[in-house]
């Protein structure tokens, strides 16, 4: 995971379809249990503040496109969990019939 400590980042989905994107709290004391995954219907774009925690995005479908912006200052600070603290993120998704 990582932050942009001097400016935020917008990612916009061009297929409008789903997709799923692992965000934390700022703060330097990044934990697994700080994750939350939040899922996007894709009828929107995402803008990432700076100072806040994230991954990649993650499309629903197989492929999906997404440009990306971001300020012209970019630095960027990252934590690797899986070497870092030793554990892997998950987040279990499951379909749901629509109601009626």
């Amino acid at each position: 995971m990582n932050y942009h400590p001097d400016g935020g980042q917008l990612f916009f989905p061009l297929d409008k379809l789903p997709f799923v994107v692992p965000v934390a709290l700022p703060g330097d004391d990044l934990t697994p249990d700080k994750v939350v995954a939040f899922w996007c219907d894709g009828s929107e774009g995402l803008y990432i503040r700076p100072g806040i925690w994230h991954e990649g995005i993650f499309p629903v479908q197989d492929k999906q496109r997404f440009p990306d912006r971001q300020g012209r200052v970019h630095a960027r600070v990252s934590c690797d969990i899986g070497e870092e603290v030793g554990t892997y993120l998950s987040a279990p998704l499951q379909m749901q019939a629509p109601e009626g």
